[in-house]
């Protein structure tokens, strides 16, 4: 589908619709009622599990990813004068592996639950962050105009997010001349096959909080001005008695514009 079409779409249906349709292939009305039906109860699974987990577990669960978000930064390479966009920030733990020259009057973070977004605004006043630069918001629609931040950081969110390629659409809108954009989550690389059991464990995450089976390069497939120009994995790089053994399974990507890096070589989601 044509990135054309998702705006259109996007604007006329809403995102809940999109995100039941993105992907939905030709097939009787009822078959389509049932898509629709099961993304609309799969997305309200998931929202009241980030609730609960926004005032519960949530830190203690993905505190063992410091090290990969202190890596996000390194690669985000953020100067004294960059606006900065944090995409589904969460509880706002990136927020204390932010360099020191972060300008953080300028800097913008949001997520799709309020709840979420209370833990962060939390954070965000302990470390000189005004409050209301966090904000509950739609990363398939967001509030900016074009070209406004230098640097844009998804942390472990577009695995969570409706229509990754609607987000990073929407990304590539807002990022500035010469900007960089990079994704830290749960990632599957080029070529490689997705076993039954990982397939059907995928079917309980999505509701409960990501999509584990998603692919750099199909999601850029549709963002035809953007391309991939680093890609690592950070196997044995996390901490934590839970997380440190998935270290495998996580990927940073560095994606820039194709016209502002010509000369840098666009490269495959694989390592």
């Amino acid at each position: 589908m044509s990135t054309s079409e998702l705006r259109r779409r996007h604007e006329s249906e809403g995102y809940e619709h999109l995100a039941s349709t993105s992907s939905r292939t030709e097939g009787s009305s009822s078959s389509q009622r049932d898509a629709s039906y099961w993304s609309r109860f799969s997305q309200w699974i998931q929202d009241s599990c980030y609730q609960i987990m926004a005032y519960t577990v949530w830190d203690n669960i993905v505190s063992g990813f410091k090290p990969g978000r202190v890596r996000a930064f390194e690669l985000l390479d953020i100067q004294s004068r960059d606006t900065v966009l944090l995409v589904g920030e969460g509880s706002g733990l990136d927020f204390e592996c932010l360099p020191e020259q972060t300008n953080r009057a300028a800097l913008k973070a949001f997520d799709f639950s309020p709840q979420m977004v209370r833990q962060c605004k939390i954070k965000a006043q302990q470390l000189d962050i005004p409050e209301d630069n966090c904000f509950v918001g739609d990363a398939q629609n967001l509030p900016f105009t074009d070209e406004r931040f230098d640097k844009i950081y998804f942390p472990l969110s577009i695995a969570s997010i409706p229509n990754p390629s609607l987000a990073l659409e929407e990304a590539e809108r807002v990022l500035s001349q010469g900007g960089k954009i990079v994704v830290f989550d749960k990632l599957v690389d080029d070529a490689v096959s997705i076993t039954w059991r990982r397939k059907i464990l995928n079917i309980f995450t999505r509701c409960i909080f990501a999509d584990i089976n998603r692919n750099l390069s199909i999601i850029l497939h549709n963002v035809s001005d953007l391309k991939i120009i680093h890609y690592e994995s950070l196997e044995g790089k996390l901490s934590g008695i839970l997380t440190k053994p998935l270290g495998g399974f996580y990927r940073i990507a560095v994606i820039v514009r194709d016209r502002d890096f010509p000369d840098q070589p666009a490269i495959q989601a694989h390592l």
